[in-house]
């Protein structure tokens, strides 16, 4: 369970691991096609690029909270780490 803070409100994340695992696998999906656009990288190489960065071991571990931000952040982050 996680905590999230929103303004002054708190509230439980209670997400099942198949939630879980679809909020990632649509993330994933946009941070590749970011990737693909941005970068004119092949399906493969972009997914390479996902799966072996730092950022993906943050939006995978719950306890960060990053699998609930919107693709378009997390992909800040992605950029910052590629370049």
């Amino acid at each position: 369970m996680l905590l999230l803070r929103k303004g002054n409100l708190t509230f439980k994340e209670t997400m099942n691991e198949n939630e879980f695992q679809f909020v990632m696998d649509c993330d994933v999906e946009a941070l590749v096609s970011y990737l693909q656009e941005d970068y004119h990288l092949s399906l493969s190489d972009a997914f390479e690029k996902v799966y072996s960065s730092k950022v993906f071991e943050k939006l995978k571990d719950r306890q960060t909270g990053l699998y609930l931000q919107s693709p378009a952040y997390i992909y800040g982050f992605l950029r910052e780490e590629i370049n």
